[in-house]
């Protein structure tokens, strides 16, 4: 039996494995029709209270989902678009993910193996193990 994918999360950060992730996710949108949508969530540092540094991470954010829809765009498939801002102390990236993942209904999340945070040359990213561990629908991690 074949399985079908519907309603796909990507979340972005615009590293080389997220935007591998958004090329498999699309490969699904061309195929069975699926409805993409991309996330992008930020938390500034605690030590960020500038209203324009956090504008600046917000189009930062903006620019990164723009890029992935134009190449959604170039396939034909339309892409709902998520920016999420998050108090540091009050949320993680993975949380906001696991989240909108309950939220939105998701069957399928396509996750990037690492993004820019964290250490690197280490196989998997500290956001990526936890959403394996936990999100309740079918997830794709892409290296």
């Amino acid at each position: 039996m074949k399985t079908i994918f519907k309603n796909i999360l990507v979340p972005i950060d615009g590293s080389p494995a997220s935007m591998r992730a958004l090329d498999l996710a699309l490969e699904f949108g061309m195929r069975d029709g699926a409805k993409i949508t991309l996330m992008h969530v930020i938390i500034p540092p605690p030590n960020l209270t500038s209203q324009q540094a956090i504008e600046e991470l917000k189009k930062s954010g903006e620019s990164i989902l723009e890029a992935a829809e134009s190449r959604c765009k170039c396939f034909g498939l339309i892409t709902k678009k998520i920016l999420k801002i998050a108090e540091w102390n009050q949320s993680s990236v993975a949380s906001e993910i696991y989240d909108e993942v309950v939220r939105g209904r998701y069957d399928l999340a396509i996750l990037g193996s690492r993004g820019y945070s964290g250490e690197r040359g280490i196989l998997m990213g500290s956001v990526t193990i936890s959403l394996a561990i936990s999100l309740p629908c079918t997830i794709i991690i892409v290296r």
